[in-house]
């Protein structure tokens, strides 16, 4: 087997079959959760699924091949688009690839520092490129950033988590660090989070030593905060908030058979989940537009190279990393 050049997160592997488990319960939950309990939950969940439905340009018409049991990939987008704004910036971005023939996931996180080069031939940050474009723009950057062909995407706006945590009536998150937001502080330990506690909670940056990455972890739990609730009861007993959640912070472009194949067909594959890292390192690069210097984050080309061959492998494709398919 070859060697490659990057790290696996230093969780435990239970930890990241469940951070991918929970990254779709967030949109589909409602889906697995509901549709045990009664069939005339379904119309309620089409219209409000058909409300984010929000195709890329690239899209087919024709019936997805999920019905094949294909493998696919899917990039999930945390954004921080405020009221009245079109896009923002995204804040987390998470490409997986799913292979149902080998009951697998293969995930990475992208920092949203990560230097590219847009198409117009300016260099910027892969968040920026959210606000460009929205989501067509983002699977745009990171299709080339990490030649790897994008089949769907998932967005939330990060109001979406305060939404979500109001609707199941709070979550209980592990801190693992002292932390202050503005006059909110966040101690280490078990802390019970309110709507608007677990939004200031996730937009933790600049006071925490890991920077990006110790928000990107922190994200993960409230989403598996929230992923235990809707496991449970709550799920039921608040189902038109969540309802209303979902349609105010998401959109995809998986239809609603998309994601009831997903539910049905591809349900063992959270069984053996693999996350990898890109190395790289910060760099300081002086802007003519603001006149000094901008923070990047610069990935080892070789690195870059050997997550990008894992991907094409899982799904299929020509583990030549110099073509995009």
């Amino acid at each position: 087997m070859d060697t490659i050049d990057f790290q696996p997160y230093e969780k435990k592997p239970s930890r990241l079959m469940r951070w991918f488990q929970v990254s779709f319960v967030v949109l589909l939950g409602i889906v697995f959760t509901v549709g045990a309990f009664a069939i005339h939950y379904y119309n309620g969940i089409q219209e409000t699924l058909n409300n984010i439905h929000v195709p890329l340009s690239k899209d087919k018409a024709s019936t997805s091949t999920l019905t094949d049991g294909h493998s696919f990939s899917i990039l999930l987008i945390g954004t921080d688009a405020r009221a009245g704004e079109k896009n923002g910036r995204s804040d987390s971005m998470i490409l997986a690839t799913i292979n149902k023939e080998k009951n697998s996931v293969k995930m990475l996180s992208i920092p949203r520092d990560t230097k590219v080069t847009y198409d117009d031939g300016d260099i910027g940050k892969i968040n920026g490129s959210y606000s460009k474009g929205g989501a067509e723009g983002t699977v745009s950057a990171v299709e080339k950033l990490m030649n790897v062909p994008i089949d769907y995407y998932v967005t939330i706006n990060m109001k979406g988590f305060s939404d979500l945590v109001s609707a199941v009536g709070g979550v209980r998150v592990t801190n693992d660090i002292n932390l202050t937001e503005v006059n909110k502080k966040f101690v280490k330990g078990k802390i019970d989070l309110t709507g608007k506690e677990a939004l200031q909670y996730v937009r933790i940056r600049h006071e925490d030593p890991r920077g990006d990455f110790g928000r990107q972890d922190r994200q993960r739990d409230v989403i598996m905060g929230i992923s235990n609730e809707l496991a449970g009861t709550a799920s039921i007993t608040h189902f038109n908030k969540l309802l209303k959640a979902v349609g105010d912070n998401f959109t995809t472009n998986l239809s609603m058979d998309d994601i009831l194949e997903v539910a049905t067909k591809y349900a063992s594959v959270r069984n053996d989940v693999e996350t990898l890292k890109m190395e790289g390192e910060g760099v300081s690069i002086y802007s003519e537009a603001y006149g000094f210097n901008l923070y990047y984050y610069e990935l080892d080309d070789k690195s870059k190279a050997a997550a990008t061959k894992v991907f094409r492998d899982h799904l299929g494709l020509s583990t030549d990393t110099t073509t995009t398919e």
